[in-house]
C-alpha cells in the first residue's frame, strides 16, 4: 500500500505516519529524516543538500527526488510505504508517480491557527522521534511515553516568521497535488482536530483497514 500523507504544520502528519507504519508494517519515510540522515552520513546527496540548508535555502527538487528515489529502492518498501513531506510540488509529484504511484493520498485537514498553536507547545523525543503536543501530552512531563527518552522543543517550531513562510509555501503548492489526487480518485480527507487516536481511526477507515 503506497500512501502519501499531507497537511499543514501541526496537523499530525508525523504522528499518524508512525501509527500507520506500525499498523500496516510498512516504512514511514520522512523527507526531514532523509535530509538529516544523508547529511549526517555525508553521502554525496547529503553534501549537496547541506550547501543549501546551511544558508537557509530550499533544497532543489532534483536532490530531494534522488534521496526519495534511493530510499524507495530499499527492500522494506516492497509492499508499500508512507511518505511524509513528499511530494511538495508538481515536479516532485510527477517524479513520484513515475517511480512508485500512490494508492492513497491522505489530507489531514486543520486550520492554520490551530496548527500554529500546536507547534508552540510541541516537543519531540530525542531517542525515537515521537512528537507530543497539546492534543497529545506525555504522561510525564519531558519524558517520552514510548521509550523513556528526553523530550525537547524543536527550534524550527519557535520562529513565527519561518512558520508563516512555510505555511504560505504549503498553500501555494498543495493545490496541484490535491487536484491531481482528486482526479485520480485516491484523495482521502481526514478532519485533524481531534485526538491522535480518533484521527488514526478515521485514517484506517479511509484506507479500508479494520479499526
Amino acid at each position: 500500500m503506497n500512501i502519501v500523507i499531507m497537511g499543514v504544520q501541526g496537523s499530525g502528519k508525523g504522528t499518524q505516519s508512525r501509527l500507520l507504519s506500525k499498523r500496516l508494517t510498512i516504512p514511514h519515510i520522512s523527507t526531514g529524516d532523509l535530509f538529516r540522515e544523508n547529511i549526517k552520513n555525508q553521502t554525496a546527496l547529503g553534501k549537496e543538500a547541506q550547501t543549501y540548508t546551511d544558508r537557509g535555502a530550499l533544497v532543489p527538487d532534483v536532490i530531494v527526488i534522488n534521496m526519495v528515489r534511493d530510499r524507495l529502492k530499499a527492500p522494506d518498501t516492497a509492499i508499500g510505504f508512507i511518505l511524509d513531506g513528499f511530494p511538495r510540488n508538481g515536479v516532485q509529484l510527477a517524479a513520484l508517480e513515475f517511480l512508485r504511484p500512490v494508492e492513497h493520498a491522505i489530507l489531514l485537514e486543520l486550520d492554520d491557527a490551530t496548527g500554529i498553536g500546536r507547534l508552540s507547545v510541541r516537543t519531540v523525543c530525542l531517542r525515537c522521534g515521537v512528537i507530543y503536543g497539546s492534543n497529545r501530552p506525555p504522561k510525564v512531563a519531558g519524558i517520552c511515553d514510548e521509550c523513556g527518552g528526553l523530550l525537547v522543543e524543536r527550534n524550527d517550531d519557535k520562529d513565527r516568521g519561518a512558520i508563516t513562510k512555510r505555511l504560505e509555501l504549503y498553500h501555494q503548492e498543495i493545490d496541484i497535488m490535491l487536484r491531481y489526487y482528486e482526479w485520480k480518485g485516491v484523495l482521502r480527507h481526514i478532519p485533524a482536530g481531534g485526538t491522535p487516536e480518533s484521527i488514526f481511526s478515521l485514517c484506517l477507515q479511509a484506507l479500508g483497514v479494520s479499526v
